[in-house]
């Protein structure tokens, strides 16, 4: 769980609203979820965002997709999206393609690119094509990114 990182899109109002039809308490939901009471109050007051592991938990107690908590951002998805959504960190997507949690960051980011996408697609549960889509929407933010720190020029 952390303040800064974790998943950026979820919303905590919908995790409410979700549960409340659902006719659980927060500790009711934390028991399902397997999360501490104190997380299951943190993250649905919106005082933390979950990692990808509790958001998927959450989602699964709560017996809805993992999209209604955390909808896509607008936009081609990224892999650091579509890693998310599988509730996967970047070590166990590192340990499937035999790769360093390092490597796939910065595959994730665009910095670098992979030969074989092939061997890629499934850790992050799409088709070999998809998988290209996000890695070039993951680029392509990057580079908005350097150019807004730069100022928007460009040599």
């Amino acid at each position: 769980m952390t303040r800064s990182g974790g998943m950026a899109t979820f919303r905590p109002d919908l995790m409410r609203d979700h549960r409340q039809r659902a006719g659980l308490s927060l500790e009711q939901l934390a028991v399902l979820a397997d999360i501490s009471p104190e997380t299951a109050r943190r993250v649905e007051a919106g005082a933390c965002r979950p990692t990808a592991r509790v958001a998927v938990a959450l989602a699964q107690a709560l017996q809805v997709e993992m999209d209604i908590l955390a909808p896509s951002p607008p936009g081609p998805e990224t892999l650091k999206h579509l890693r998310q959504r599988t509730g996967k960190t970047q070590r166990q997507v590192a340990d499937e393609v035999g790769m360093s949690a390092q490597m796939v960051s910065r595959v994730e980011s665009g910095v670098y690119r992979v030969r074989e996408p092939g061997r890629w697609a499934p850790a992050y549960g799409v088709t070999p094509q998809q998988w290209l889509t996000a890695w070039q929407a993951g680029r392509d933010e990057r580079r908005r990114r350097i150019e807004e720190v730069r100022g928007g020029t460009q040599e």
